[in-house]
């Protein structure tokens, strides 16, 4: 199924720069952005855009796509000189273990960027982006018979 992969808040001030791919990233939902401050990254895998497999962007994770997981998910980016992210590491999944986060870190890290004049978007200043993975209803429903 083919349909919009980023639909990120431009009150945020971000730009999608792709316009499709498999599967919805947030069947009717949507990805949201806030300003924040530099998150403590620890051990946590970190994604980026030199070093990260990003051909999964905009696709509904499989895992989760697989086991008919829906969830919620938070990224930490940081923005570059571009307005491009840079790297990205994952905050928080409802549902552990399924690349709910994984899968959003990928989606913003290949598509988003923001205007680094405005406030709180300056290069080298983090980012959180929430998404709620929503299935399409007809798979929901496909997947609740099979139960």
């Amino acid at each position: 199924m083919k349909s919009a992969v980023l639909s990120i808040s431009l009150l945020c001030g971000l730009a999608a720069t792709g316009a499709g791919a498999q599967d919805a990233t947030a069947y009717g939902g949507g990805v949201k952005c806030a300003p924040i401050g530099e998150p403590q990254i620890g051990d946590a895998h970190v994604f980026t855009r030199d070093g990260s497999d990003l051909s999964d962007a905009g696709e509904y994770p499989r895992p989760a796509k697989i086991a008919s997981i829906e969830g919620q998910a938070a990224v930490d980016c940081q923005i570059g000189q571009d307005g491009y992210l840079t790297r990205c590491v994952v905050a928080s999944e409802s549902q552990q273990g399924y690349g709910l986060g994984q899968g959003l870190a990928v989606t913003v890290l290949k598509w988003a960027q923001t205007d680094t004049a405005r406030p709180g978007h300056q290069a080298g200043n983090w980012l959180r982006f929430t998404t709620n993975w929503k299935l399409p209803p007809s798979q929901v429903a496909t997947a609740e018979n099979a139960r």
